[in-house]
């Protein structure tokens, strides 16, 4: 009897075993997962792009007249007094004729000295027929008052003087017309040597509006300008500011005198900054990915001791980030632990071993951290970044 009840009793201690592993076995796992705890610290939210160094006064000089600029001597970063005189234009040159061009300037004279040579035959027929008929009315003149001659014939002889002496007047206007093509014919066969040789030019002087550096000079060499093309630019490279393009949508965060950081400009620690102007007035720019974005001017003066960034120039590249929110004193947690739940924000609390979903609200948020208003307290742990198999009550366990 007492072995009967002892077999019995190890056949249901096995079954009851195999029961149990049967069950452990169809239990879910514990899920590995990464956690984070919620603690309290200083907190940013930045808006973050890329900048460029320019001077403030910049000065653009130009051409003032379309002529023939000289060869410029000052270079940049060359020092420049306010009147000085930074580039000469000469007149603009004529062209040299090739053997076509020649020939056909040569025929052209040719021309112009036949049809002179004509003007001027034409003219002589005309005075002679001119003076011709002024000494045959004289001698009319006198006929008709001593009666010989009828009124009639002495009024034809008044007319034919008028006539032709009109004629011989046009003749002469036609030989001054014929010399003046012949001239301007044979200035076409001159080059610009034979043409300025010996003749002084008149030379204009182009003068800088204010002292500073030659920041950039657009053309070193000679050559023909045109009135209004930018000669070089001046300005005092001590003044700079940052100019910064931030898209529309985060320039309504920005105002005057938001503190902006500077980094990545070549130094060790960071600029500091602040917001002089934001322009009104947005531009269509379209992005490297050919996205079209309307972006906003942002000027920023920098205002940690110039001492500290003497090496910056114009144009210089900077990472700008103005500081639109900061508090010194925020509960958070990493942006990777809040999830959307329905309408509101979650997280899952690593609690004694399960994933626990509570909901939160959240405030500000960063790229990597979250502000929390309610929800969670400082001190416990939630896990970031949950996958598919992180579900209320699972188990868990920190990597």
């Amino acid at each position: 009897m007492n072995i009967q009840l002892k077999r019995k009793m190890i056949i249901s201690a096995i079954g009851v075993i195999i029961a149990a592993a049967v069950i452990y076995g169809f239990l879910p796992g514990t899920v590995p997962v990464d956690v984070a705890q919620v603690k309290r610290g200083p907190m940013q939210v930045t808006i973050e792009e890329q900048g460029k160094t320019q001077v403030k006064d910049r000065f653009v000089i130009t051409a003032p007249v379309t002529g023939y600029m000289r060869r410029i001597d000052v270079k940049v970063a060359d020092s420049v007094e306010k009147g000085s005189q930074v580039a000469f234009l000469e007149p603009l040159r004529s062209q040299d004729l090739d053997a076509r061009s020649s020939d056909e300037a040569n025929k052209a004279v040719a021309a112009a000295q036949a049809l002179l040579n004509a003007a001027q035959e034409g003219e002589g027929a005309a005075r002679a027929g001119a003076e011709y008929a002024a000494s045959r009315l004289v001698r009319f003149k006198g006929l008709y008052e001593r009666g010989a001659i009828a009124k009639d014939a002495y009024e034809q002889a008044q007319t034919e003087a008028v006539r032709t002496g009109a004629v011989h007047r046009s003749a002469v206007s036609e030989v001054e017309a014929a010399r003046s093509a012949l001239d301007k014919a044979r200035i076409m066969l001159k080059s610009y040597a034979d043409h300025t040789a010996g003749v002084a030019l008149h030379i204009l002087a182009v003068y800088s509006p204010v002292k500073g550096q030659v920041l950039r000079i657009y053309r070193q060499s000679e050559g023909a300008v045109n009135m209004g093309d930018p000669i070089m630019d001046v300005g005092h490279p001590g003044s700079l500011e940052v100019r910064v393009e931030v898209l529309s949508s985060d320039a309504v965060k920005i105002r005057k005198g938001t503190p902006v950081s500077f980094e990545r400009w070549g130094g060790e620690t960071p600029l500091a900054g602040k917001v002089r102007v934001v322009e009104p007035a947005a531009f269509t720019k379209v992005s490297s990915l050919g996205v079209e974005e309307q972006r906003v001017v942002v000027l920023v003066d920098i205002t940690t001791p110039a001492e500290n960034w003497q090496r910056l120039g114009d144009g210089y590249r900077l990472e700008a980030s103005f500081i639109v929110w900061e508090g010194p004193d925020v509960l958070q947690v990493p942006a990777g632990a809040v999830f959307r739940s329905g309408k509101g924000w979650a997280v899952f609390v690593a609690d004694k071993g399960k994933a626990r979903q509570r909901a939160i609200g959240i405030g500000h948020r960063t790229g990597t951290t979250a502000q929390i208003v309610s929800g969670l307290k400082e001190g416990e742990m939630v896990i970031t970044h949950p996958d598919d198999a992180v579900t209320e009550g699972a188990r868990v366990e920190p990597r």
